[in-house]
């Protein structure tokens, strides 16, 4: 099966957090048979809940809309994370057959043993250095597709993330939880000169090592009438404001 799989690479220039999550969901309606993507993107100064969060527990809104950040949620479940321009987004996205999390894993793994960065898969969805977490993994799927997505902190601004996410406080009661900063790590802390640039090049080549195919590079029409329609979800008020659905749900 390894040689029949067809693999593609998608890489979004789009650093608005509601058309990449549109984006996404459209490719998850449109992989094919056998099919898995590798889909790249980066969000600018940038909140993103969990699709059960409460927001505004999560996220101190008010201060991100002021300084020009946008909030945004996705599909699938877990913590609240902050995106910026020193954060890279990947996304395999797969027909459910092709769904096998250890292999996924160590394409990220792999990749970054390449610029000296030795990884391991940590807890429920990280992945740590040294004991600290550089990368947060969430799951969503349909009868027949499965995303699996995740952050890389290379160089993200740690200030932003501690100024406008919060840990609640029943959390740090009952968890002994410390701030967000704390617990997290940039990769540039571990490799003083690894780069984006180098982590993208590292992935794409890495996932193709482990998939077989050839990596078709495929361009997505930004304008796509189907694209614009998710954006519209994405970006509304309902979509990303409104708990009275979700509340209970966590």
């Amino acid at each position: 099966m390894h040689n029949s799989v067809i693999t593609s690479i998608i890489t979004s220039s789009i650093f608005d957090p509601w058309y990449n999550l549109a984006l996404e969901e459209f490719l998850l309606k449109h992989v094919r048979e056998n099919e898995i993507i590798l889909y790249l993107w980066q969000n600018d100064n940038t909140v993103v809940v969990g699709k059960n969060q409460n927001c505004w527990k999560e996220c101190k809104c008010r201060e991100l809309e002021m300084d020009g950040g946008k909030l945004a949620r996705r599909l699938s479940g877990g913590g609240a994370v902050y995106h910026d321009l020193g954060n890279l987004n990947f996304t395999f996205v797969m027909d459910k057959e092709l769904y096998n999390l250890e292999k996924q894993l160590k394409v990220i793994i792999e990749t970054l043993k390449k610029t000296g960065i030795e990884a391991e898969f940590s807890g429920r969805n990280d992945i740590t250095v040294k004991g600290k977490k550089f990368s947060g993994n969430a799951f969503y799927n349909t009868k027949n597709t499965v995303l699996h997505h995740g952050t890389l902190l290379i160089n993200s601004d740690f200030s932003k993330l501690d100024a406008y996410l919060q840990v609640s406080r029943e959390k740090i009661q009952s968890k002994g939880v410390e701030s967000v900063q704390s617990r997290v790590i940039n990769l540039k802390e571990i490799n003083s000169v690894i780069t984006l640039e180098e982590v993208i090049s590292n992935l794409k080549s890495t996932f193709i090592k482990f998939y077989g195919g050839n990596g078709e590079v495929i361009d997505i029409n930004p304008f796509e009438e189907e694209i614009n329609c998710l954006y519209d979800k994405y970006s509304s008020w309902q979509w990303r404001r409104s708990e009275e659905r979700r509340v209970g749900k966590e």
